[in-house]
């Protein structure tokens, strides 16, 4: 999202009897963002409105109700809460927990790339709450920097849950569908077929850590179709080849097994990914793990990052 402060005519009203909103934080492709106060509850509280047209349909209100409820249902020290949801004036809103920082894309945009160390830093509470979800049985369908919050106290939250899937069905699963899955992140198979599972998810973490990594995105193009037929048809580099330190310089170089993750993680077939991201979540900490300990070449951790499926106890 664009951060904005000009004028809007939602500041100074009061939705649903309760909500003060007081500025205007953002807006997106899909909604604008509110700093509001719950004068019921006495607390300072984001408020996303989507934008006029999205709610005139019946059937994607329910859609999104049901979505929010089930975000709502997520509790995780990673995950946006998401407080309440309602409509203004036929405009559907979720109300959410206001988290005072910056977004990962600001500091994609400040910093360009990351250490591994760092990066794996960022990405393993995003990946935590990714995770959690899956065990829910909730998809996000549009992780991207934009929808993580860094908080000024350094904790990292995800934000949207269910909220593309809402959104997505009310548009296509095709082209339409594209504004909704940033198509920098979007998994191959919500391009071609408008589905999404576990491993859609997966494939955006393994994009984002790519992006940390090297300060660029795999998949480019003139237009959203020809960054979407990029990720259809072309398999991602290994993000070593695109930093000028390599592991055999030092610590600030990405060993080989890093490679094997985000390859693997941004695999374009599906069932050449992890399986769901606790699974991605575990080769993050084994990372992690090995970088800590000073390991910049270890061929088994190597074969370890490219299986689909946990380790047998």
């Amino acid at each position: 999202m664009t951060t904005v402060s000009t004028s809007d005519p939602l500041v100074g009203q009061l939705l649903d009897g309760r909500y003060a909103i007081l500025r205007k934080l953002a807006r997106g492709g899909m909604a604008t963002v509110y700093l509001a106060d719950d004068q019921r509850l006495t607390r300072t509280v984001a408020i996303k409105v989507m934008h006029e047209g999205l709610g005139d349909d019946q059937d994607f209100i329910g859609k999104f109700d049901r979505e929010a409820r089930a975000a709502a249902r997520l509790s995780h020290p990673n995950v946006v809460s998401v407080f309440d949801q309602g409509l203004h004036h036929g405009r559907p809103y979720i109300v959410m927990e206001y988290v005072e920082g910056c977004t990962l894309r600001h500091m994609i945009t400040r910093e360009g790339s990351f250490s591994p160390e760092r990066a794996l830093e960022l990405l393993i509470p995003v990946t935590s709450a990714v995770a959690a979800a899956h065990e829910s049985g909730l998809i996000h369908r549009d992780i991207k920097p934009e929808n993580v919050l860094i908080s000024d106290r350094g904790q990292v939250k995800v934000a949207d849950f269910g909220l593309a899937r809402a959104v997505t069905a009310h548009t296509s699963a095709s082209t339409n569908g594209l504004v909704i899955g940033t198509v920098s992140y979007i998994a191959p198979e919500l391009v071609t077929k408008g589905r999404a599972d576990a491993r859609s998810d997966v494939y955006s973490l393994g994009i984002v850590l790519y992006e940390l990594l090297t300060g660029r995105k795999p998949h480019t193009g003139d237009t959203p179709i020809q960054v979407a037929y990029s990720h259809v048809h072309n398999q991602i580099t290994a993000p070593s080849l695109e930093v000028s330190t390599t592991w055999r310089d030092g610590r600030g170089g990405i060993p080989p097994y890093l490679d094997a993750l985000v390859t693997s993680a941004a695999a374009r077939r599906p069932a050449d990914r992890p399986t769901d991201a606790r699974v991605l979540l575990d080769h993050l900490r084994q990372a992690r793990e090995a970088l800590d300990r000073g390991v910049m070449d270890d061929p088994v951790l190597t074969s370890r990052m490219r299986r689909t499926t946990l380790d047998p106890e």
